[in-house]
């Protein structure tokens, strides 16, 4: 499912998109505590983003859901994300949206309307045994709340294909962090605080969930959730990513994390790669 205002703005209208299409590979047991546990992507493009993730991640759509509302898309026969149509009748750009996992969804909707963020889908029973709800920061920038009703592994494996981090952009960095703290409880630490590079981790170390990026001294900044895979080499899923028609926003870059780089698939959807060991 892909959220209101994931990208940026705040958007609505896309309820029927979201109800009953969410799937969760239910596996061990962790305290949810508002941490990223899953990612999808709305694209205007299903065909195209099937074969483009395909060659570039190895990802194959579940048997049967390739004409379904949702595509699940799997890496060696695990649900790794999900891909919706994208018809825009709101006209929404295609983005890749983040999910928060909750324990009891209900209670966390409350917590951010007495925080000062937006309901936008209130929380409603899916097919796939949970809660889903849509709400938006002090700024507008939407992200997705799912309840399980079972348990769910969240933490990222590294694993190649997969999703390794999930980042919130914005420009209401004083705002947006105290929201997280106060409505969803994150326990946040300054990895960076000067003017040129201001930075928070939800937890930390090997612990860390999740990052708020303030990004408002830059000259065209672009407010939303943000999506990291792990891949073997970054180089070269770059240069893979350019012959499939993706355009590279910033090319792969050394980090204190890793080797990362910023792409768009070629209907227009952002994401990010990240390197995090040598290529073999």
């Amino acid at each position: 499912m892909a959220l209101p205002g994931a990208g940026g703005k705040p958007k609505l209208g896309l309820k029927g998109w979201i109800i009953n299409e969410i799937r969760f590979v239910m596996q061990e047991f962790e305290t949810p505590a508002g941490e990223p546990c899953w990612v999808d992507l709305l694209t205007s493009d299903v065909e195209q983003a099937i074969e483009f993730y395909g060659a570039l991640f190895g990802w194959k759509p579940a048997e049967g859901s390739r004409t379904a509302p949702v595509v699940e898309m799997r890496l060696e026969g695990k649900a790794v994300t999900g891909f919706l149509h994208n018809d825009r009748p709101q006209q929404l750009d295609d983005v890749w949206t983040t999910y928060l996992n909750v324990t009891d969804v209900h209670a966390a909707v409350y917590s951010v309307k007495l925080h000062g963020g937006t309901v936008y889908l209130e929380p409603t029973a899916t097919e796939h045994e949970g809660i889903v709800a849509v709400v938006g920061d002090p700024s507008g920038i939407g992200v997705g709340l799912w309840q399980s009703l079972h348990p769910i592994l969240t933490t990222a494996t590294g694993r190649p294909g997969t999703r390794i981090w999930n980042e919130l952009h914005t420009t209401a960095f004083p705002v947006v962090t105290r929201f997280y703290r106060d409505a969803l409880g994150w326990e946040l630490f300054p990895i960076a605080d000067t003017d040129d590079f201001r930075y928070q981790s939800f937890r930390q170390g090997a612990e860390a969930k999740a990052g708020i990026f303030d990004i408002s001294g830059q000259e065209h900044p672009d407010p939303g959730w943000r999506t990291y895979f792990a891949v073997a080499n970054a180089d070269a899923t770059v240069e893979l990513a350019e012959k499939l028609g993706a355009q590279v926003l910033r090319p792969a870059t050394d980090s204190p994390f890793g080797r990362m780089a910023v792409l768009k698939d070629p209907t227009g959807a952002e994401f990010s790669i990240m390197q995090t060991q040598k290529p073999r």
